[in-house]
Formats: C-alpha cells, sequence, structure tokens
C-alpha cells in the first residue's frame, strides 16, 4: 500500500448510505459519477461495496478504494465534454460512469474498477507518463492521480477508446481502468454458471454490442457446425466458436476470449471498432 495520499484517509460521507453494488459472474455494474466534489467519495463507496462483496482482503480493497478515487477525481476535467439539459442543467450524455466486472487474466479471476469519461483524448495530446520522475505542472491533476493508480496496483492498468454504458446515446470517449487479483476459494464460487452454446454467445455479444451503440451488426448462424460470424464494420470481423470469441485487432493481432468472459470481449470489441473510427477520422 501507498501512505499519506489524499484518498487513503476514509471520508466522513464513505460510510453513508453505501450503496447496493454486486458484482458476479459475467456482468458489469455501471453506475453514474456526480459532477462535483462528491464524485471521488462515490467512487470509494461503489468500489468498497463491490470488492467487499466478492470477498477480497482488506488491504487489497483499500488500495482499490484508493485508485477508485483517483481516477474519478481525474475524470472532472472531461467537464467540457459533458452534454447539458438547457432547462433543468443535468447532465444528460457524457458524465463520467464507473464500470465493474470480473474477467480471467493469466489463468485467475481478477476484479476491473473502470472510469469513462466523455474525452478521447488527453491534455495536450498525450497521456501523462507516471514512469516519469516529475508530473509537469499542468497535468498535475491527472498525471499525480496516474502514478498512484500505477504504483498501487504495480503497473496492472490502462486506458483505451470506447463508449459509455449508460444513457441512450452511448457517447464515445475513454475508459481508464486497474485491476486487482481476486484469491481463489472466496465468495465468487457462488457466481460460477453454465457456459452458453456458441449460438446463445454470439446473441448475448451482439446484444452487449448494441447497447453500446454499435449498430448495423450482421450476425450470420452455422447451428451445424456450432459457429457464428459478427460483421461490426469494415475491418472487424468476430468470431464465435469452440467457447472463443475471437478478431482482429488494427495492428493485425489476434485476440481472443473465452466464453466466461463475454464482458470483456465486448468491451475490448468496442474499443477495436472506436480506434477503428478514429483512424478513419484521421
Amino acid at each position: 500500500m501507498l501512505g499519506s495520499l489524499a484518498a487513503d484517509a476514509p471520508h466522513p460521507s464513505d460510510a453513508v448510505h453505501p450503496p447496493a453494488v454486486t458484482v458476479s459472474t459475467g456482468g458489469c455494474s455501471a453506475s453514474p459519477l456526480p459532477m462535483d466534489a462528491s464524485c471521488a467519495a462515490t467512487a470509494r463507496q461503489l468500489f468498497r461495496a463491490a470488492a467487499t462483496g466478492i470477498g477480497l482482503p482488506d488491504e487489497t480493497i483499500c488500495d482499490g478504494v484508493t485508485m477508485a478515487s483517483e481516477l474519478a477525481a481525474n475524470s472532472m476535467h472531461a467537464r467540457a465534454a459533458v452534454q447539458f439539459d438547457g432547462v433543468l442543467g443535468c447532465p444528460v450524455a457524457g458524465a463520467p460512469e464507473l464500470w465493474l466486472y470480473l474477467r480471467r487474466a493469466a489463468g485467475q479471476q481478477e476484479l476491473v474498477c473502470k472510469v469513462f469519461d466523455a474525452l478521447p483524448g488527453w491534455k495536450n495530446g498525450q497521456p501523462p507518463d507516471p514512469l516519469s520522475a516529475e508530473v509537469p505542472a499542468e497535468e498535475d491533476e491527472s498525471g499525480r492521480g496516474l502514478c498512484v493508480v500505477h504504483a498501487l496496483s504495480e503497473g496492472h492498468w490502462g486506458h483505451h477508446l470506447t463508449r459509455a454504458r449508460l444513457g441512450g446515446w452511448k457517447v464515445p470517449g475513454k475508459a481508464v481502468w486497474f485491476a486487482q487479483p481476486v484469491p481463489p476459494g472466496t465468495a465468487l464460487d457462488r457466481f460460477r454458471r453454465a457456459l452458453p452454446g456458441s449460438l446463445q454467445a454470439a446473441a448475448n455479444l451482439e446484444r452487449m454490442l448494441a447497447d453500446r451503440g454499435l449498430g448495423h451488426i450482421v450476425r450470420a448462424d452455422a447451428p451445424a457446425s456450432g459457429m457464428s460470424v459478427l460483421s461490426i464494420r469494415r475491418g472487424l470481423t468476430v468470431w464465435v466458436r469452440s467457447r472463443v470469441v475471437s478478431w482482429t485487432s488494427r495492428n493485425g493481432g489476434r485476440e481472443w476470449r473465452e466464453f466466461s468472459d463475454l464482458v470483456d470481449a465486448a468491451e475490448q470489441i468496442v474499443r477495436a471498432h472506436e480506434e477503428m473510427v478514429g483512424a478513419d477520422a484521421g
């Protein structure tokens, strides 16, 4: 753990009305974050509730609470990209969101925490470098926060283009994430469930992508061979077969996820889609 950081100390409001947030295999918890000074405290509440529910150790939870708080605070720089209701003055699209879900990595399960904001880029055009000895003054807010995340996650964090999960517009933007390992033999055992077949997995994946605003998906099923193919856009085709979802990334590399990780598969496919859209626009 890293000590003496602003988000380490419990916030007075953290213990008041804790949100009912649960995370289970095959689902993603998505919560809006307020666009005011309570943003970081809300993120702390949400993360603590989810991490406690799946039985993470206290020290791991403490580190995760700190990192979630830092990412939430950093999202405030994207306020200019939020679209507000002209009458009520409430955010209607692009407000920060906190996502929590489980995935498999290196043979074990981990809890992924992501904070979305509606700015696809960064200050000065480049993401802050948490490995640099000094953070430039103009990047104090996001740069120092990522230094904390890098240290507490032991480098297990990142960022990518994506789309919002909440609201009707599914605006594009970016997500910054970290992940923490889930010890074997915890409360996660009760979340295990049977994997779907290829056709059902393809239908579930298609629904997840459509929910994120990816329209005009063409799906072709081959029941006899137990395979489905989803054409997302030119250059992005997804194969669903043999309990694996696979696709080719923009750099030509082949990516895949097992059926137990459809949530992460959908997220990475959305990322590939947004990277291609950005490349077309550039």
